[in-house]
């Protein structure tokens, strides 16, 4: 089960969450960044994620090719081992950004976006 929690730091949208990201989670979380990315970039702190199935790893690619096309980005934080194997076994880690804290994460969004 996914939880999350949105917060802002120095004027930048944050999706913490935690649990799982699986298929039974893909369109809540799919809608809650689609609706933040529609106006302004997001980082999505992966910390507390347990589990990141193939679903999910779908989710999160297809949520930064939604947010690219609205002109925002989705830089996600503090993945797991396990995911970035996933990512790069799916051959899809390309379409991911990561950043090894907030504040590199709010770099990239200043020079992405």
């Amino acid at each position: 089960m996914l939880n999350y929690t949105v917060r802002e730091n120095n004027g930048v949208k944050i999706i913490d969450l935690s649990g799982t990201l699986t298929a039974q989670d893909e369109e809540t979380f799919k809608s809650l960044v689609q609706r933040i990315t529609e106006k302004e970039s997001v980082i999505i702190n992966l910390e507390n994620i347990t589990l990141v199935s193939s679903s999910g790893l779908s989710s999160l690619v297809d949520v930064s090719f939604f947010a690219k096309e609205h002109g925002t980005r989705v830089i996600y934080v503090w993945p797991s081992d396990d995911l970035i194997r996933l990512a790069e076994d799916m051959d899809v880690y390309a379409f991911l950004l990561f950043a090894g804290s907030i504040e590199e994460g709010q770099t990239k969004i200043k020079y992405f976006t």
